[in-house]
């Protein structure tokens, strides 16, 4: 077999290839299945093998910046989660007002609140319903409202669209 390389595996076992590929045999026959660990035991979303640091680090380097794929159904439950809080912080830092005008229920056209809803519900994986309790304690379905008029506005108003990247990108990499 042309493209299997054994030499860096059998040198482990002997300097010299014949010695080495019987060391190598023998080690493999006298183990039991009992004394050895399933590797899958330790698989973080059915496709990361390591220890925690580096489970993170795959997380923020390749799953961070991903958007939602379908083919890849583990990506929703490894990518890491950005709190309500961070959001709304981001989103008073770029249109450059209080928390309070964000969380303040019953006021109408508030659109800075709008886009804090919208990236909330893109970024932190919460439901409605605890976005909502967070968001004054208005309901699930008020979220989705919210998220929906949000979503059509940005569709037509470029302005926004690149306001709400630059806030989305800024929650992402900090």
């Amino acid at each position: 077999m042309e493209y299997l390389e054994t030499d860096c595996l059998l040198s482990v076992f002997g300097k010299r290839r014949k010695v080495a590929a019987e060391n190598y045999r023998e080690f493999v026959e006298n183990r039991s299945l009992a004394e050895v660990e399933n590797p899958a035991v330790n698989l973080v979303g059915g496709f990361i093998l390591g220890n925690s640091d580096f489970v993170n680090w795959v997380k923020e380097t390749f799953l961070a910046k991903r958007s939602k794929k379908r083919d890849i159904p583990q990506l929703s439950e490894l990518k890491p989660r950005q709190s309500a809080e961070r959001v709304v912080a981001a989103v008073c830092v770029e249109f450059d007002c209080t928390t309070d005008l964000i969380l303040q229920k019953g006021r109408k056209k508030n659109m800075v609140r709008d886009v804090a809803i919208y990236l909330s519900r893109e970024l932190t994986g919460d439901s409605g319903v605890n976005l909502g309790k967070y968001f004054g304690n208005i309901s699930g379905a008020g979220i989705t409202v919210r998220y929906n008029h949000l979503a059509r506005q940005i569709q037509s108003n470029h302005k926004l669209r690149r306001r709400k990247k630059r806030i989305k990108s800024k929650i992402i990499n900090n």
